[in-house]
């Protein structure tokens, strides 16, 4: 592996991506708070919502270590242990396209099926789904890291993560990356396809619900439909952005701006997407912000009785 050099280009692309996973930990902690105190939260998509950023947390904060301290601040202790920080990272990223599947799943079941939506969306069969998509691929990734000594660490010359070819490794950590494609290509199908249904049967679908229900609806599917259309861009841009920026900008540079910063800040966007789609996040925002301001009120006019 390349040694670390602490230049003013790792320091820069450390705290790059940093700064915008601190900002991303923030926001999904907040996704996952408020989806257990909004009511409209406390569904199967509630659960799928919460699982998807709890998911995302874990490469965000991993990712974090190893910038913030491998490269921001030049231990080079961090960037010899990436290994580590890689394998967490390809067993997180399968555990989250599944989330994205099954949230993609939720919303299609709810518009072709919503009579038996909550029969087979029940909680407890949700929470087995979810218990069995974190297991799989941790017991597979154990055996391809563990057993077959594969290795997904940094590489200096481009600030990203990548394989580190092996004999006993062979190719199966590209088989187990090579599943990954399709699996995405298949939710950007159940995505496009629940946006045609929605187009077509939107009064058959929403004509016995409520308003509120309706509009409640509407915003959990806008909120998947805009995560897909980000997340099918993200691959885009990860597969041919660098064939889209100017001569003049260095290899290296090309390698971050498509990769880890782009793959980190999904990191932002996910939970971003969440707060802009349903009006319930942007209302529990607000209520917090106006509750410290009573409680700061009624402490000042307390102190000020007291006196």
């Amino acid at each position: 592996m390349s040694p670390t050099i602490n230049s003013y280009e790792d320091i820069l692309a450390g705290s790059i991506v940093s700064v915008i996973c601190t900002i991303g930990n923030v926001m999904m902690v907040l996704v996952i708070i408020g989806s257990t105190r909004i009511p409209s939260m406390k569904s199967s998509f509630g659960m799928l919502t919460i699982n998807q950023n709890f998911a995302e947390i874990v490469p965000c904060t991993t990712g974090f270590t190893v910038f913030f301290f491998g490269y921001a601040l030049g231990l080079k202790t961090m960037i010899e242990y990436s290994y580590l920080v890689g394998g967490s990272a390809i067993t997180m990223l399968m555990i989250i396209l599944v989330g994205f599947l099954l949230i993609s799943l939720n919303r299609l079941c709810a518009i072709i099926f919503p009579i038996a939506y909550n029969t087979i969306f029940k909680g407890k069969f949700i929470l087995t789904i979810i218990v069995i998509t974190w297991i799989l691929p941790i017991l597979v990734c154990t055996y391809i890291f563990a057993f077959r000594q594969c290795t997904y660490a940094i590489v200096h010359e481009g600030w990203y993560f990548n394989e580190y070819p092996n004999e006993k490794c062979g190719s199966v950590m590209a088989m187990y990356q090579a599943i990954q494609t399709p699996l995405a290509l298949f939710i950007s199908f159940i995505d496009l396809t629940t946006l045609v249904l929605l187009i077509i049967l939107r009064n058959r679908i929403f004509k016995t619900k409520s308003s509120e229900a309706r509009r409640r609806e509407m915003n959990f599917a806008r909120q998947v439909l805009v995560q897909g259309f980000v997340f099918t861009m993200h691959g885009f841009w990860y597969a041919s952005g660098r064939e889209l920026m100017p001569p003049t900008l260095s290899e290296n540079w090309k390698i971050f701006w498509t990769t880890s910063f782009s793959s980190n800040l999904l990191h932002v966007f996910d939970p971003m997407i969440v707060f802009i789609c349903n009006m319930e996040f942007r209302t529990w925002i607000f209520g917090l912000n106006r509750n410290k301001k009573n409680k700061r009120i009624v402490s000042i006019v307390g102190s000020t009785s007291m006196n």
